[in-house]
């Protein structure tokens, strides 16, 4: 995802009637890019240009990535310099990460920034999947290639071009075979940029031998990291609202670190969404305070709608949720059963505990939501199943109070 110029954050006293706001400033330390500092110093003593380097170079996080450009750079650099020829080359790219970390983004730099440097005769960047490719079949590959021959040259981007290796695609091997000898017979003319999962990309590469060599440049994006996510959210916030949105503690501040961490709990999974995941979590923030709005207004007040506040970046506290959610009242109403309630109010106790955690940036307390209701016929599993999931959706756990996943043992009894 490509970072956009973050505005110059005025500092705003906020009138509000919590004790304080922050003013709108970055008071937490900042990742050095090295890759950043080489490139600023070719820039400066070098006297050199390249503007798909200032966008890469833009983009949060991607350290590896970025050095591994300025690699390629410093080699194509040193060739010019021994008038060396660059039509045999091979610059063939995998891009390996989950989705959300830039991935097409980075493959048109790349292939913008071969053209810009003489390695690619033509900047054409065509992309397709590699599902399209094998259901539309060689003739349909043999067109596309063409097309970028008759523009003089450039790149053609296969994102998760692991699909032309799944046995879902049959036509997947045939178009495979031919790319393999294309991407050879076409270099110096056309370079080939595949992007996807890690795993389903070790499959694929396994189905040739002769892939791993076509493509010997391999890009890894990691999963951003929660201070990565946190600038991302920033700026998509800076995006969104043009710099004029007032955030509680700043878009720097504790909250937002929070909401950062938050989006990060699942980082390390296969489809873990990165940026994704922070569009996710920017428009929950947007829907939570479009409701406080509103209620604020049916109140006769008028509220700024120009500040996120905490509850808005984070929700309301549980206790105060549970204190007026109806769900809960419900499910304490509900005769006998005082075991599991007990168990229940332990694990809503937890969390409030955990919410304390959180606002003193402390570990959390691991614990399970998921649980399995057991029991005879007519002793309301059904019924406190539903609650709970409206309980857990209320405080924020859930999108939605319905279709609860299973794994831990609760014994209902009548």
């Amino acid at each position: 995802m490509k970072a956009s110029q973050s505005p110059v954050e005025s500092k705003v006293a906020l009138e509000s009637n919590r004790p304080s706001v922050a003013e709108q400033s970055d008071t937490s330390p900042t990742k050095t890019s090295q890759a950043a500092t080489d490139w600023d110093y070719q820039k400066t003593h070098e006297m050199v240009k390249n503007e798909h380097l200032d966008a890469l170079m833009g983009m949060i996080g991607l350290e590896s990535v970025k050095q591994q450009f300025l690699d390629i750079k410093t080699k194509i650099d040193t060739c010019i310099r021994q008038n060396a020829s660059l039509k045999r080359e091979r610059f063939g790219t995998t891009l390996l990460g989950n989705p959300g970390t830039g991935k097409t983004t980075v493959a048109r730099l790349y292939a913008q920034f071969l053209a810009s440097v003489g390695v690619l005769p033509g900047s054409k960047v065509m992309g397709t999947t590699g599902a399209r490719l094998a259901s539309n079949g060689v003739q349909a590959c043999e067109k596309l290639i063409q097309e970028i021959l008759n523009t003089g040259g450039g790149s053609i981007f296969i994102d998760e071009a692991y699909q032309l290796a799944s046995s879902s695609n049959p036509g997947g091997g045939a178009v495979l075979d031919f790319l393999l000898a294309e991407v050879e017979n076409l270099t110096g003319k056309v370079v080939f940029i595949l992007a996807g999962y890690n795993k389903p990309m070790e499959k694929f590469f396994a189905h040739n031998p002769g892939l791993p060599s076509r493509f010997p440049h391999e890009f890894k994006f990691e999963d951003y990291d929660d201070e990565e996510l946190r600038q991302i959210f920033r700026s998509k916030v800076n995006e969104q609202y043009g710099g004029l949105m007032k955030v509680e503690q700043g878009l720097d501040g504790l909250f937002c670190r929070i909401a950062a961490r938050r989006i990060g709990y699942t980082r390390g999974h296969e489809g873990f969404g990165n940026a994704r995941e922070v569009e996710k979590a920017f428009a929950k923030v947007q829907s939570r305070q479009a409701k406080r709005l509103k209620h604020e207004r049916r109140r006769g007040n008028t509220p700024d709608d120009f500040l996120f506040t905490r509850e808005d970046l984070i929700g309301p506290e549980p206790s105060t949720v549970l204190e007026q959610n109806v769900a809960w009242k419900k499910l304490n109403s509900l005769i006998g059963m005082s075991s599991v309630k007990q168990t229940i109010k332990g694990l809503f106790d937890t969390i409030k505990h955990n919410y304390q955690r959180e606002l003193e940036e402390k570990p959390l307390l691991q614990f399970n939501l998921n649980k399995v209701f057991l029991g005879s016929p007519g002793t309301g599993k059904t019924t406190v199943a539903k609650l709970y999931g409206k309980i857990l959706a209320d405080i924020g756990f859930l999108s939605n109070g319905e279709g609860l996943p299973i794994c831990f043992h609760l014994e209902i009894t009548g």
